[in-house]
């Protein structure tokens, strides 16, 4: 016959490893990537930074984007980043990039822009396609760059 203490101890060791199964399950979701701010330089580029979240469960290893970009419905080309950087699940950062339009574009009080692209990771290696649409309104007293 086993003591006393025993039998209690081996129902909590078997209730223990029961819960060991690994954590919560791991998810991927398609990430996408959005303009957070536009700022035209003196030369015509733009610095453009670029928010990327992950919908994901778990860490992510970022390693590229590709998308084309139009503003007010018309084509500016082709705005590429290589971001190297992790996002934990369910989180999102931002990396910065220039992008050169492939023409002059004037801007008014706000700005209507589209992405549509790709974001590549390594961690875990997967290829994600996206689209973004949305606006951006100048900065108050921060000429020439939009939020």
């Amino acid at each position: 016959m086993l003591p006393r203490h025993a039998l209690p101890a081996m129902l909590l060791t078997g209730l223990l490893a029961a819960c060991g199964s690994g954590g919560p399950p791991r998810k991927v979701h398609p990430s996408t990537a959005s303009i957070q701010q536009l700022a035209v330089q003196a030369d015509g580029s733009w610095k453009i930074t670029l928010r990327i979240q992950n919908y994901s469960t778990f860490a992510m290893h970022y390693r590229r984007i590709d998308a084309g970009l139009s503003i007010d419905g018309k084509e500016l080309g082709r705005l590429e980043a290589t971001p190297d950087i992790d996002i934990v699940g369910n989180n999102g950062d931002v990396v910065e990039t220039t992008f050169r339009p492939a023409a002059k574009t004037m801007f008014g009080t706000d700005i209507a822009y589209a992405l549509k692209g790709t974001i590549e990771t390594s961690e875990p290696n997967e290829s994600f396609t996206f689209e973004t649409a949305s606006r951006l309104t100048p900065v108050p007293g921060v000429p020439d760059t939009y939020r």
